[in-house]
């Protein structure tokens, strides 16, 4: 069995449990249509291991499983020692399905007819709307390009008027948001919540008598609050901060005058231009940096920061980066493996609570001249390369 093959079984697999898991956890889905979403994927995972192991996994193991570590529903890969996903939980500990759920299937999606009949491509192949958008920005000269990169981080959501107004004459020219009325997952009682640090709307999630709302990409840093337990009122629920970024926000309505931006862009479009802007924010103003913001042919599969570092009597140092806000970094070396190595030396740049995966991934790299580092990491490393002690 060749490694890449079994890499692209093991794909397969997480795919249907991950499926699987949102079927589980969807209230509104009919109990007939999950159970037709069940085996349908448990017929693909089967389909991904060994005739032997396959006999052994009926669907109570599948259900079962789907609530524990993944290793025992995975097929191993040959030849290797990595079991990244042995250890991974689709379901947090009060027994709803992980934000990130949806992110892992896309970047993991394989193809499959059974699963298309039952899950809306729209949702799953978010691939295709992330080259959308690009294709769209690589056409824009290049003024219109930085521009319309910061406000995917700067107005990802609000009402349609002020979007209209932020974006100006580049709102014509996309449409990559939705109405938030449409997105039942961030609803409290007729209203949603912009999470403080990247404006996107922050998830509703109930486990018995408390009511969570979170930012699905900030809650690592602190932001999560709880809904206060007073009476309702006429106004938006009350939230308390239950994060250290919890900073007080009030709720917008939810109506179709509402809109953000399809979790695709902001996923991979938002996410990682806020990295960006922060790297930028963070060293720009040191003594010999020069920070140049998507540089060169413009190219946004390359790179997005130019940084130079030039201290009079010391070799010039220079951080070509490209920021990355993947759920799985494991996908995320498939997609980088799958490019022509560059020609220079490249950083890719991951946000500091994925340090720890950092390690991982530049062993996928290996050989590619990629330095893999994060947000707090790199800021060190340019401050004690330009003098700066803090």
């Amino acid at each position: 069995m060749k490694e890449r093959d079994a890499r692209v079984w093991r794909d397969q697999a997480l795919t249907a449990c991950c499926m699987a898991a949102a079927a589980e956890g969807d209230p509104l889905l009919s109990s007939a249509r999950r159970a037709a979403v069940l085996m349908d994927c448990l017929a693909v995972l089967r389909a991904a291991h060994r005739p032997d192991r396959a006999a052994q996994i009926g669907m109570g193991e599948f259900r079962h499983g789907l609530r524990g570590p993944l290793g025992a529903l995975l097929p191993p890969v040959p030849g290797t020692a990595d079991r990244r996903f042995d250890a991974l939980h689709l379901f947090d500990k009060h027994g709803l399905v992980r934000d990130a759920v949806q992110d892992l299937c896309r970047e993991h999606l394989v193809p499959h007819v059974a699963l298309e009949r039952h899950w809306p491509w729209a949702r799953v192949r978010a691939e295709q709307e992330e080259r959308r958008l690009y294709e769209i920005l690589r056409r824009l000269p290049p003024e219109d390009y930085r521009r319309a990169r910061a406000l995917l981080a700067e107005y990802p959501a609000g009402p349609v008027r002020q979007l209209s107004r932020a974006w100006d004459q580049l709102w014509m020219r996309f449409d990559f948001f939705e109405a938030v009325s449409d997105w039942p997952w961030c609803h409290l009682d007729g209203w949603w919540y912009p999470c403080p640090i990247c404006h996107w709307p922050m998830r509703v999630a109930q486990h018995a008598a408390t009511i969570d709302v979170r930012c699905e990409a900030h809650a690592a840093r602190g932001v999560h609050y709880r809904r206060t337990s007073g009476p309702a009122g006429l106004g938006p629920p009350e939230l308390v901060g239950t994060g250290k970024k919890a900073t007080p926000v009030r709720g917008l309505p939810a109506s179709t005058e509402h809109l953000a931006l399809t979790r695709p862009v902001w996923r991979y479009g938002a996410l990682p231009t806020l990295l960006e802007l922060d790297l930028r924010d963070q060293v720009q103003d040191l003594p010999h940096v020069t920070v140049e913001m998507y540089p060169g042919e413009l190219r946004p599969d390359e790179y997005d920061l130019h940084i130079t570092v030039a201290v009079p009597g010391r070799r010039t140092q220079r951080f070509r980066v490209d920021a990355k806000a993947w759920e799985s970094v494991d996908a995320l070396a498939d997609a980088l493996l799958e490019r022509q190595p560059p020609p220079y030396p490249l950083t890719i740049l991951l946000p500091d609570h994925q340090d720890h995966e950092r390690h991982y991934l530049a062993a996928r790299l290996r050989g590619r001249r990629i330095t893999v580092t994060t947000l707090n990491r790199l800021v060190k490393r340019i401050k004690t390369a330009c003098g700066v002690s803090r």
